[in-house]
């Protein structure tokens, strides 16, 4: 039931002209501003009563709010969502209904009562009420809790609505949350936490839609600091004026206002000014917002930019303050380590850790750490020293040179050194890899425990004991010198790669000898030179390196192992070094496929024709034939009977067909002579279903062919789109379990209000999108009806020819045009109530609908005059936004409803509008 505001008191007006804006603790944050940047200070001043600041032991989620008159956003808490908001409607400028909620956040025993007291200047402009837990009820004088934490909010919310008017400037509504009294288990006042402290007020600010203004949106997104996988990095907010000047208007935008965002450590608006002129008042000009990594682990910052005063010589506009801009920057930083090779290539570990390879150290420690020495630092700032202690499995392989390295919170930042150098084991077991790894120790727990540190492989190359020449390679790359599992691979028509070293300075060139096992597979350089220059390089322009070229056969031949063989070295050193494993993978494939185009119901186009093509990568001595064949899907699926008809059911390759080399490639099939082709045609169906995929299996046939008979000789089959020809399917859904039983007053939104119920409660499983209350509201004149919705009109939500189907739960035989289908709109964008197919819900359930059944807007006889009240319409409760005559709680309104009285057919009759009933959701 909706009551005008009582007049306060001149005492209590002269009160609230004299409080000032800040937060309860005097500080300016966006904590107190959360969504709308307006501070709160709100201190009660009341005679010469000291000033009391709010006790931070009460949550109120937002302590400020705005609105506005025309807002086209609806915002309901929701604690999971990084905004603390759940949104929906227009969203493109304000807030028309929003929800803040109070719990107590410290533990306690027994209750605590929190005194209200509401106070507002708006009237019946902005309607406030306890909207949670529970059903709405009106705002009362005291709340009680008897256990702390969000589960136990309480909640209001405000409801502003549009009167067409321009209003005086007021003082904003209060709603004072006074002193709090703690009581026991057996309800007798007791001394605690809570005892005799002051909860936060809420302040609302209502902005007249009517009046010279300055209209700003919210921020169109929740942001996140850059980061490789970041992809919402900035977000935007719009400016207009309200209505047109006579002189320009400009608008400061100030980013650095919330002390949060001091140096800009969140994020950059921009731009920093706006003017507004004459010509382009009414165009809304857009501040982007970009958020900046601060290197710490933060959670979500929000924070406030200001929108600051106008200034103009049009004295209208001159010195508004418009709303400012509540911005959310999630947390992108991770926690880690980053780190620097020492070729300068660069990488980074978080708190899953991860091991870095690409060094290498040799046993006879010539390379000394000129492969082996790396940077660290921290990837975010800690709150205490953090100490890396290092080790290695090296065994007698290794000398580290560095045990420690500490970084603080003032150098966590600047990268620091490690080393770790070769030592000889005087024995050859031949190459191997070791880890070098450390522990952190920190009195910074993520730093301590929660992040895992990294492992840095080094390759150890065994160039001691006898060996006087030996391959050597990073780590990361395979050892290719212990046997003929571990090879250097490539791809045809790629290379790879190693470098001979020597156990010490030759002094004078030496010569090594090289031969491949199979040319056809891989080729190497004649010989390699190991100088005393590069005798411990290992350098892509060397002398000393062995370049290995896998060839490209243009065969389909698998996967083929050759080797390196090594001959005795001449020139300063003699000896024979160990040969090297070699490995060349296959570019060719048996079969390339080439998709073309999709499918089209109903049309035999050459654009609603789909087409494969097929080609041989491998030459065939014989006829190669492919069964092509549409896939089975099984019944009551969307795939299913998708696949019409298909150009011929066997490909056949004579013997020769083999594509050429230009071609031999998925891309360049089509291109091919020598291709096989398949066209398809879509199947028909008479459902709204959408586009939907199929299969067309493409299969070898058995054959005797040298290459073709092999079981890897296979081809892929290949999913066809089919696009519908009837017109869209939209789903429908009755409000059930979970959503409020909605009686005839919809808040001041009126259908509007049924919409976000729709939105706010839809089944699991239904289709995504915008919901749509099928409810009319026809005004009869009445200026004073906002939101009004007529049949084929005015926010209809039906569109002429849509096919619409049930969809209450989840499931393609329950929520599908093919086996759901209540109606097919008509060319007037309506059907008939009394012919359906099937029923919205149980037979017997009834809607609020403000129809009859034949889609007309309904008229109720029982309807009273509210004499006084100025409703010139008073029908289907006045627009869905009262239950009874403002002025006469106990005469109440009448609104149509609908009966499902079959499975087939609806009634239409008038109800009292304290009664509840279902909505029926319509997908827009």
């Amino acid at each position: 039931m909706k009551l005008y505001q009582p007049i306060k008191s001149f005492l209590s007006i002269l009160a609230l002209s004299i409080l000032l804006f800040s937060n309860c603790s005097g500080q300016v944050s966006a904590g107190d501003t959360f969504l709308f940047g307006l501070s709160e200070r709100f201190d009660r001043l009341l005679g010469n009563e000291a000033t009391v600041a709010c006790s931070s032991d009460v949550t109120i989620t937002t302590k400020a709010v705005y609105l506005e008159e025309d807002g086209d956003t609806t915002a309901t808490f929701n604690a999971s969502n990084d905004s603390g908001l759940t949104l929906s409607g227009a969203q493109q400028w304000g807030y028309s209904t929003f929800e803040t909620c109070i719990y107590p956040n410290s533990p306690f025993s027994g209750s605590v009562e929190i005194p209200v007291t509401v106070t507002s200047n708006y009237g019946s402009r902005v309607a406030s009420v306890k909207s949670f837990p529970g059903a709405e009820v009106a705002i009362p004088t005291k709340l009680t809790f008897t256990g702390n934490g969000v589960a136990e909010r309480q909640c209001f919310k405000f409801t502003a609505s549009h009167d067409s008017l321009r209003n005086p400037v007021v003082d904003p509504m209060i709603v004072a949350l006074g002193t709090m009294t703690q009581k026991d288990g057996s309800g007798n006042e007791t001394s605690g936490t809570y005892t005799g402290k002051d909860a936060c007020d809420i302040t609302l600010s209502l902005d007249d839609a009517d009046s010279p203004g300055v209209r700003v949106s919210n921020i169109s997104r929740v942001m996140e600091e850059p980061s490789p996988s970041a992809t919402e990095t900035n977000g935007t907010f719009q400016i207009r004026l309200r209505t047109a000047p006579t002189a320009n208007v400009t608008i400061p935008i100030n980013d650095t206002y919330d002390s949060v965002n001091a140096n800009n450590r969140e994020g950059t608006a921009n731009p920093k000014t706006l003017t507004f002129t004459t010509a382009n008042f009414a165009t809304p000009q857009l501040v982007t917002v970009t958020a900046v990594d601060d290197l710490e682990i933060d959670g979500v910052k929000v924070y406030t930019v200001e929108v600051g005063r106008t200034s103009s010589s049009d004295s209208e506009y001159n010195g508004i303050k418009p709303r400012n801009v509540v911005v959310y920057n999630r947390d992108q930083s991770v926690p880690g380590y980053a780190y620097i090779r020492f070729d300068t290539t660069t990488g980074s570990t978080g708190t899953a850790g991860g091991a870095v390879d690409r060094f290498a150290t040799d046993e006879s420690n010539q390379f000394g750490t000129k492969y082996s020495n790396f940077q660290l630092k921290l990837r975010t700032k800690p709150t205490n020293n953090v100490t890396l202690t290092f080790s290695s499995n090296c065994g007698n392989k290794c000398n580290i040179l560095t045990p420690t390295l500490t970084f603080t919170s003032t150098n966590w930042n600047v990268y620091q050194t490690f080393q770790v150098e070769g030592k000889s084991d005087s024995a050859n077991s031949g190459n191997a890899n070791y880890t070098v790894s450390f522990v952190a120790s920190s009195a910074d727990a993520t730093y301590n425990t929660t992040v895992t540190e990294p492992t840095f492989t080094i390759r150890s190359c065994d160039n001691d004991g006898t060996h006087l020449l030996q391959p050597c390679n990073f780590s990361g790359s395979p050892l290719a010198t212990s046997g003929a599992s571990d090879r250097l691979t490539a791809t045809e028509g790629g290379t790879s790669h190693i470098w001979m070293i020597a156990q010490s300075n030759p002094g004078a060139d030496v010569t090594i000898g090289l031969t491949s096992t199979d040319t056809s597979e891989g080729t190497v350089p004649a010989s390699v030179t190991v100088s005393s220059t590069n005798y411990n390089f290992m350098e892509s322009g060397g002398t000393n390196r062995i370049l290995l070229t896998h060839v490209d056969d243009n065969e389909v031949d698998g996967t083929v192992n050759w080797d390196v063989t090594t001959a005795l070295s001449t020139g300063a050193i003699a000896y024979n070094p160990i040969d090297i494993f070699a490995r060349t993978t296959d570019n060719e494939a048996y079969f390339y496929v080439t998709k073309l185009g999709s499918t089209k119901e109903g049309s035999s186009t050459p654009a609603d024709t789909a087409t494969i093509h097929v080609c041989l990568g491998a030459q065939n001595v014989e006829t190669i034939t492919v069964s092509v064949a549409c896939a089975t899907h099984a019944a009551n699926t969307a795939a299913f009977g998708e696949c019409g008809t298909l150009s011929t059911a066997t490909l056949t390759f004579p013997a020769g067909s083999r594509v050429d080399d230009a071609d031999a490639s998925n891309a360049n099939c089509a291109n091919s002579a020598r291709k096989q082709t398949v066209t398809i045609l879509g199947a028909d169906d008479s459902f709204a279903d959408g586009s939907q995929d199929y299969t067309v299996n493409l299969t070898k046939d058995a054959n005797t062919d040298a290459v073709y008979s092999s079981g890897a000789a296979t081809l892929s089959n290949q999913t066809i789109t089919n696009r519908d020809d009837e017109p869209l399917g939209k789903a429908i859904f009755v409000t059930t379990t979970g959503a409020p039983g909605y009686n005839g007053e919809m808040t001041a939104q009126g259908v509007f209000g049924a919409d976000n119920t729709c939105n706010n409660y839809k089944p699991g499983g239904v289709p995504t999108g915008t919901y749509k209350a099928l409810i009319v509201s026809n005004s009869g004149g009445d200026p004073t009806v906002a939101n009004n919705r007529i049949p084929n009109g005015t926010n209809w939500v039906l569109t002429a020819n849509y096919h619409y189907y049930r969809c209450n739960t989840s499931g393609y035989t329950n929520c599908s045009d093919e086996y759901s289908r209540l109606f097919v709109a008509n060319g007037s964008a309506g059907f008939d109530p009394t012919s359906l197919i099937r029923e919205f819900s149980t037979v017997g359930q009834q809607y609020w609908t403000g129809m009859t059944n034949t889609l007309a807007p309904a008229t109720q006889g029982s309807t009273p005059a509210c004499a006084g009240d100025g409703l010139t319409y008073r029908h289907n409760c006045h627009g869905f936004t009262y239950q009874n005559c403002p002025s006469t709680p106990a005469s109440f309104l009448y609104g149509q409803s609908w009966t499902m009285a079959s499975t087939t057919s609806i009634t239409s009759q008038e109800s009292v509008c304290s009664e509840t009933k279902h909505l029926i959701c319509v997908q827009q």
